[in-house]
């Protein structure tokens, strides 16, 4: 089914007794060598606390073979899914399966190690960065110091790299002690034609007490709202950008994604409730594994107001509001003349001071 008609399904149907997913996100390992203090799985567990067990190559091909009979995009993560011992080959076989999009979230540490196989297979590249500030980064991640140096130099490899394919995504994640420092982290993914995405610290499904309320947090989204305006590239649509900020109760619609743990765990209804409907190995019917979930878990919750990822809220809010789909459009194409008018710019000016430096 492709994506409008898919779109249609879940605004006009959405059947209980069919599974029917958009997107896939796949945990390819749990396993990170990174300490980041606001780690936190839907139980508020660091995710490198979880099972650190990971399957041999040939099973993750067909774990990724039988999430495309289902789904056109897919996300794959962690962990930190470059850990993998295999990576390489993983990636190798995500594009012979040709998904519409691939996308690769990660905190950018080994990249280089395999970025002609990223660019060869992944559509849009996501780097977790959060601040700018090299001592408090070398802190979080708690791996020494030396690792944001690192980072960043792997983003502009990553940037420069010839005959790519992918987009680059900055995602950072909005704590009580970064606030102020993400401006700048802004302004370098702008600078650099990245796009910017930004998502509160959850400590299981809810914002950490600070953050709701908090003048700074507020002000933070409203600054994102108004460049989005403008046409820069950041992630979410107009509403999604405001319940981030407000943190407004959203009904939620988690069939609308497929989530498979590193051993091919199917959760139900999603990740952050944690209920396992079977294993993707054992039976691909995902209408099936709806039904067996339902059956032994019961229907979905109607949630109190939790869970404000990217994922969860987005498809919600383009369910529930679909003009903003033809408003994110509009500011897409605000986007490209903008990039491309900071691309002159760069342009001229490299040119004039490459003049002065022969003259």
């Amino acid at each position: 089914m492709n994506p409008a008609l898919k779109y249609l399904y879940h605004k006009v149907i959405d059947s209980p007794k069919r599974w029917r997913p958009f997107l896939a996100v796949y945990y390819l390992t749990y396993q990170c060598d990174f300490r980041c203090p606001y780690c936190s799985n839907g139980f508020g567990k660091p995710y490198h606390h979880l099972s650190q067990e990971v399957l041999p190559a040939g099973a993750v091909s067909e774990i990724l073979t039988r999430i495309r009979r289902s789904c056109d995009y897919i996300v794959i993560t962690g962990g930190e899914p470059l850990k993998y011992p295999d990576f390489g080959e993983v990636m190798r076989q995500v594009k012979e399966l040709r998904f519409r999009d691939v996308a690769l979230n990660t905190n950018g540490y080994d990249v280089e190690r395999y970025l002609p196989q990223i660019a060869d297979s992944v559509h849009t590249l996501i780097f977790s960065l959060d601040t700018l500030d090299e001592g408090k980064a070398d802190q979080w991640f708690g791996i020494g110091r030396g690792a944001f140096r690192k980072i960043c130099s792997n983003i502009m490899q990553a940037a420069r790299l010839p005959r790519k394919k992918y987009r680059i995504v900055l995602s950072s994640v909005v704590t009580p002690r970064n606030i102020p420092d993400l401006y700048a982290v802004y302004d370098f993914a702008q600078i650099n034609g990245f796009t910017f995405a930004a998502c509160p610290e959850l400590r299981g499904v809810k914002p950490p007490p600070e953050l709701p309320g908090n003048g700074a947090y507020k002000d933070f989204f409203d600054f994102l709202v108004s460049e989005k305006k403008k046409g820069r590239a950041i992630h979410g649509t107009m509403p999604y950008l405001r319940h981030m900020r407000d943190f407004i109760r959203f009904s939620c619609r988690p069939f609308t994604m497929l989530v498979v743990d590193p051993l091919g765990q199917v959760f139900y209804p999603c990740l952050e409730i944690g209920h396992v409907a079977g294993n993707i190995l054992e039976c691909e019917d995902l209408h099936a594994l709806r039904e067996h979930g339902r059956k032994y878990f019961g229907p979905q919750l109607e949630c109190d107001t939790r869970c404000h990822s990217a994922c969860a809220l987005g498809f919600s809010l383009i369910l529930h509001h679909p003009l903003s789909l033809a408003q994110e459009l509009f500011l897409m194409s605000k986007n490209s003349v903008t990039r491309r008018c900071i691309d002159a710019r760069i342009v001229r000016r490299e040119f004039s001071e490459g003049k002065g430096a022969q003259s």
